[in-house]
């Protein structure tokens, strides 16, 4: 897995729980993913230039635990699948300190074309390092969480 993000949960981010809002969840995993971009490439010279950026299709959160305003957080990545065009990322929430699991996030990725407003291919050098990336990350274990859907349990 790679470290993505790292923060402390600010004031702003607690709601009237007294714990941080879901809403800031997503927007840590939001610059988690930012970060995921600079890492195989995309920087903002690379999209002004090649007119191109990552859309979010889809993301699914799962809230696993609580966390309080000024604890350290640490958001690691793992990318599960890719195909070109699109890639699928699951990045966990962790407290740093004691490195338990607070939430994680799976989304889908798409590579777009940000004048045509279509999907396009990776350029050449963006998949070289995607693809090493997906080859080292192929020997991590598959989260548990990994593709599940939100449905209810069914009790007997």
């Amino acid at each position: 897995m790679i470290t993505l993000f790292k923060s402390p949960v600010l004031a702003d981010w607690i709601d009237y729980n007294g714990h941080m809002n879901d809403a800031y969840y997503v927007i840590a995993f939001s610059k988690a993913i930012d970060a995921f971009m600079l890492l195989i490439g995309i920087n903002e010279k690379f999209r002004l230039e090649n007119h191109s950026s990552i859309y979010t299709l889809q993301s699914m959160v799962h809230y696993i635990r609580e966390v309080a305003e000024r604890e350290p957080i640490v958001i690691k990545g793992q990318l599960l699948e890719s195909n070109g065009k699109k890639i699928r990322l699951f990045m966990t929430m962790y407290h740093e300190e004691s490195n338990v699991e607070l939430a994680t996030l799976e989304t889908l990725l798409l590579h777009v074309n940000t004048q045509l407003h279509k999907s396009m291919n990776f350029l050449p050098a963006i998949q070289s390092v995607i693809d090493s990336m997906q080859v080292s990350h192929n020997t991590l274990p598959n989260p548990a969480l990994a593709g599940n859907a939100i449905r209810l349990q069914r009790v007997s």
